[in-house]
């Protein structure tokens, strides 16, 4: 296991860590973010099983590709004001999970070792859509915290940075699997990105407070 591997398990644990013990003062958005740093640990351990029981994980991304999408879109779901956009939310989850199966069994099989970069690339785009989305709602409304201790803030920024760096990631990790060389170095740019990922994570985690984080919006003026 590479150092930076091992920083990336660290911060991981750490994230989620924090947000179990500070689950009961956790608004239920970040909630669902700390319900999804446990699935994303249970596939990393099943993914460590994969690869070195059959030389293969690619089942294991594939998993988290939807589990990624559908638990930080109930994320969104909670954060947005707007009834329509909670609306195409729960249509997008719908049509990712169908395609999703499509995907698996039809065109990016795992054991042919092929990664899921079809669903990143639709789930990833949607994600940023959502992200850029919930920026405008937060210049359009107001909390009354300042904005770099609003946990909402530091979320929808690591999923912006994630969602619109991991494609690209995935693509190449799918094109250098297949070339059997320069996969080490994307490789390391790849978990990179996740320890980055999962930092923000932890920032937004511990900032995060049910009683002083009011939900209540207010426009503006």
């Amino acid at each position: 296991m590479t150092i930076i591997q091992k920083l990336y398990y660290l911060v991981l644990a750490i994230a989620f860590i924090s947000g179990v013990v500070r689950h009961k003062k956790l608004t239920t958005p970040f909630r669902i973010l700390t319900y999804s740093l446990l699935a994303t640990i249970i596939l990393e351990i099943f993914a460590r099983f994969l690869g070195t029981k059959f030389k293969n994980n690619a089942l294991a991304f594939h998993l988290m590709s939807l589990n990624g999408y559908v638990f930080y879109s109930f994320i969104y779901y909670f954060l947005f004001i707007s009834s329509r956009l909670k609306k195409s939310i729960l249509v997008s989850i719908f049509l990712v999970v169908i395609f999703f199966f499509v995907n698996i069994f039809f065109i990016q099989q795992p054991y042919h070792k092929q990664f899921p970069t079809n669903i990143y690339l639709v789930t990833n785009a949607l994600l940023v859509i959502w992200s850029l989305l919930l920026f405008k709602q937060m210049l359009q409304y107001s909390l009354s915290i300042n904005i770099i201790r609003q946990s909402i803030f530091w979320f929808n920024t690591a999923i912006l940075f994630f969602s619109s760096t991991m494609s690209l990631s995935m693509e190449m990790l799918n094109y250098y699997a297949k070339l059997n060389w320069g996969y080490d170095i994307v490789y390391y740019l790849w978990v990179g990105e996740f320890c980055l990922f999962n930092f923000l994570i932890l920032i937004a985690l511990l900032l995060d407070n049910k009683e002083k984080s009011s939900r209540i919006w207010a426009p503006t003026t």
